[in-house]
């Protein structure tokens, strides 16, 4: 009776009479207008039906699925509810919708065939969906109803991107009370879309005629009906209610009394008509029901006090009093949106008393029968913090532990701080969405009872508060105090499962990133493992994207970037079939993103920051969100575009300060520095560097966050004072930084092609290209570009150097290293050759166009949105220049047009 299935996988609950279509009833008029000019306009890729409630569109919809499917399409129905705004949850339900089209069990999980979530296409986060569409090779219809309740932004953009992508074969109708935000304007422009309002909805004169006449029982004159259609301005649900009132005689008078009414005043008149129509037992069952969202004999049982409701919600469907079935086993059954309204204000109008029993009554069924989301709704309605806070702590075990952190948000603001208080086990699930969606004003209250529940808490029961406090200190970018609260925390060892194996999960990866972030990468490996085991053990998707990061990262850092790479698109894979951009792969990402730019794979880069901004910029810990943005400045930098790389840290600077994350404050202001120094401006670089000096306190630590493994002090004040001539003391902060960095291969190169800068400044040409290849051999083995790339024209002057002094029989992954350097900074080691004529010729005007893009730093979607093309068709024009250019990147496009005399 739980009315909910579960993925097999994740056990995350799909709502199964979300997926079920309304079956036509009888005396149905069909639409036939409707149907036709929707059918015939088949470049209308999404269809959309907006009205008021009443109006008719959810009839319409089923009766435009019963005509796809009679034309050989393959159908699939979905209806949203305001839950679906966590992103999360909108993903599982979609994945079912998806599901039940290929003939899947809408509660299994996804197949695990699919194509890499991000790659070398540049995929969009609606691919995964649009690939599964085409690989039906046949007609596809989804419907979508009861749209106007998402409001989540992110949720919005995944839907403006599908509805701007949908292929071919598949049609998209949409039902919706208000106009949605999908880019609907642009979608209509290019013929993409149709939209039918209210006044397309409406019945015409001869389909009241055919309503009336179909009715049966029904004595009615032309001139009523006429009357009918008049006043009621063809509104769908008030010529129902007109039907079942006209048994009522005051009603038939009320046809000419009505005459000015506006049509909603009418409907409550008619409605209340209807009711009074009905047997006192009815009328009684009608109103202490109208508050249930969906209904089920034995839940109508429990509210009512009586038996045997099943025969009654079964002629309420049959009479057409606004209730319809929601699974095919007619077990699930809701009332019209419109008439449930009007009959809920007629309970609260008539006795609060019964309004309370009824929340009372409800939420103990619905608690019972496990069903947390209503058990909550209706406790809280009723004002029973005390059940509302059971069904919730008993809920968001599996909430938290698979991410779906909006949701318990948006039940944690409706329970008074006092009630959940009296919870130790929800007090700390709430602490965790709190945490990881950086409510810091929320948080920090939750905090407060934490500190005191931890001075009380046995050590053992699920819900350490001691995890859930060193989780909110690493969130404020308090990473040392993090540390030192998790030292309480003995991870080793433990019999837990549930939500209790989660917390562990969590808590060994953030042992994990201190040993890592200290250098200790087998210490590292060992927490990983266990986090790993502990994520399992509780299904936690959540947890395990952080520890499939943390393991990526550890590659990185020792040397080993292609190893990184694959660990990073193993994680990606296996939350590609997550379509919303969750936060486990957030972080996933973010450091995805950090080793893309290593390895100079910019447009993969670009893609992927793309898809998952939003979700990197509002749930990531600071320290993995910044790599991310310090890998996109730095994208934009090198690929000639510095007006965006100053925007991406500006976006950067804005999150830290809203945060108050001082720390990573500090490492964007050294970022600057750095880019000032690169660019020649020392002056300024000192000054920003002084400034950051300036009343900082030192701070005493063995381990280093990610950020400053690319931005940090060190490695900014080193390079600012080889430019400043200052070379001893450069020289003496260089040769401590160096020892210190025993066993981390990716700080050794950084801080060896600042070597290399340096003795060159020296005048020691031996000794900087001793540091050179030093760094060279430990770039090759790992495939790093950028380390070496990142310092700018000098260091590509000493390449072009390094690769004339290599004699031709060195010919091997040596030489071939220092080439691959070379074309990935636009330059070559021997003066450029003139290009073959046929190149110019080999672009057309199109590709020309595009090229001109390219070096003006235009992204692809805003190329597509410039030239009225899909992102698609400007990654296949990509593909074709890079193709006749020999090139492999947006900069060695860049370069090579350049060359040819294409860019001035």
């Amino acid at each position: 009776m739980s009315g909910a299935l579960s993925i097999a996988k994740t056990q995350v609950e799909v709502y199964s009479h979300k997926l079920f279509a309304p079956t036509g009833y009888p005396g149905a008029i069909e639409r036939t207008h409707i149907l036709q000019r929707v059918l015939q306009q088949h470049g209308a890729r999404v269809v959309i039906l907006q009205a008021p409630a009443g109006h008719g569109k959810t009839t319409a919809l089923q009766q435009l699925k019963s005509l796809c499917e009679t034309d050989g399409y393959v159908t699939a129905w979905l209806t949203f509810d305001e839950a679906d705004n966590d992103p999360r949850r909108f993903s599982v339900h979609l994945q079912a919708l998806i599901a039940s089209l290929i003939g899947a069990d809408p509660a299994a999980a996804p197949p695990d065939d699919h194509e890499e979530l991000i790659g070398p296409r540049q995929r969009s986060r609606s691919d995964w969906v649009i690939d599964q569409l085409l690989k039906l090779g046949r007609p596809v219809g989804l419907f979508l109803d009861e749209f106007q309740v998402l409001v989540n932004p992110s949720v919005l953009a995944f839907c403006r991107d599908f509805f701007e992508h949908i292929p071919a074969n598949a049609r998209v109708f949409v039902g919706s009370r208000s106009v949605p935000d999908i880019g609907l304007a642009r979608l209509l422009v290019n013929n993409q879309a149709m939209l039918l309002r209210a006044e397309d909805l409406r019945f015409s004169r001869r389909e009241v005629e055919q309503f009336f006449a179909a009715a049966q029982g029904v004595d009615i004159s032309r001139e009523e009906v006429e009357s009918v259609y008049l006043q009621t301005e063809g509104w769908p649900a008030a010529i129902q209610l007109f039907r079942l009132g006209l048994a009522n005689p005051e009603v038939r008078r009320s046809l000419a009394d009505f005459a000015s009414s506006r049509p909603r005043e009418l409907t409550e008149y008619l409605a209340d008509s209807v009711l009074s129509l009905q047997a006192p037992r009815v009328q009684e069952f009608l109103l202490r029901t109208a508050l249930l969202g969906r209904l089920n004999a034995s839940l109508c049982d429990a509210v009512t006090g009586w038996q045997h409701s099943q025969e009654l919600l079964l002629w309420l469907e049959r009479s057409g009093l606004f209730l319809r079935s929601l699974d095919v086993e007619l077990r699930w059954f809701k009332y019209h949106g419109l008439f449930s309204s009007f009959l809920a204000d007629q309970l609260r109008a008539g006795s609060a008393d019964i309004v309370s029993e009824v929340h009372e009554r409800a939420s103990c069924w619905y608690l019972e029968n496990q069903l947390y989301e209503e058990a909550a709704h209706h406790a809280i309605a009723g004002g029973n913090f005390a059940r509302a806070v059971e069904a919730l702590n008993l809920w968001s075990s599996s909430l938290v532990s698979l991410g779906h952190l909006m949701t318990v948000e948006r039940w944690f603001n409706r329970i008074p701080l006092a009630e959940i208080a009296r919870c130790d086990e929800l007090l700390v699930k709430a602490a965790y969405a709190l945490t990881f969606l950086h409510r810091q004003t929320g948080l920090r209250p939750v905090e407060e009872l934490l500190d005191a529940l931890s001075r009380r808490y046995d050590g053992v029961t699920p819900g350490n508060p001691d995890i859930a406090l060193a989780m909110a200190a690493m969130s404020r970018d308090h990473t040392a105090q993090a540390f030192s609260i998790i030292d309480r925390v003995e991870v080793r060892n433990r019999d837990v499962c549930g939500f209790g194996a989660f917390e562990f999960g969590a808590a060994a990866n953030m042992l994990g990133y201190r040993a890592i972030t200290s250098g200790d990468f087998d210490e590292g490996r060992e927490y990983l493992a266990l986090a790993r085991f502990y994520s399992d053990r509780g299904q936690a998707t959540f947890s395990r994207g952080y520890s499939v990061a943390l393991v990526g990262v550890s590659f990185l850092l020792q040397g080993h970037l292609d190893e990184a790479l694959e660990r990073f698109r193993a994680g990606m894979a296996e939350h590609q079939s997550e379509i919303d951009k969750s936060f486990a792969s957030a972080a996933l990402a973010s450091c995805y993103a950090w080793a893309l730019y290593e390895a100079d794979d910019f447009d993969t880069l670009e893609a992927l920051f793309c898809q998952h901004h939003e979700a990197i910029a509002e749930s990531a810990m600071p320290d993995f969100a910044m790599v991310s943005y310090l890998a996109m400045a730095r994208m934009f930098d090198a690929s000639g575009r510095p007006g965006k790389a100053t925007e991406v840290l500006d976006e950067a600077e804005t999150i830290c300060r809203a945060n108050n994350w001082t720390q990573l404050l500090r490492v964007l202001g050294w970022e600057r520095a750095r880019r000032a120094a690169l660019a020649g401006d020392l002056p300024r670089a000192v000054k920003i560097l002084a400034g950051l000096d300036r009343g900082a306190a030192a701070e005493a630590r063995d381990w280093l966050p990610f950020t400053e493994e690319m931005a940090g002090q060190s490695l900014c004040r080193i390079r600012i004072l080889i430019d400043s001539g200052e070379l001893a003391e450069a020289s003496g902060l260089l040769a401590a930084a160096l020892t210190a960095a025993a066993g981390r291969s990716y700080r050794q190169i950084k801080l060896l092609v600042l070597e290399a800068l340096l003795q060159r400044r020296k005048g020691q040409h031996n000794a900087a290209h001793r540091a050179l290849r030093k760094a060279l051999q430990l770039a090759e083995q790992g495939g790093y570009l950028r380390l070496l790339l990142d310092e700018g024209a000098e260091i590509v002057t000493m390449l072009q150097a390094e690769l004339q002094a290599l004699p031709d029989a060195a010919a091997g992954p040596g030489r071939a290293f220092v080439e691959q350097l070379l074309l990935a900074a636009g330059v070559s080691g021997t003066a450029p050759t003139q290009p073959e004529p046929r190149t110019i010729d080999a672009l057309t005007e199109r590709e020309k166009e595009i090229l001109m893009f390219l070096a003006n730093g235009v992204s692809n979607r805003e190329m597509a949105q410039r030239i009225f093309v899909s992102e698609n068709t400007i990654k296949f024009h990509l593909k074709n220049i890079y193709s006749k250019l020999g090139v492999g990147s947006r900069v060695q496009a860049i370069t090579a047009g350049r060359q040819i005399g294409l860019i001035g």
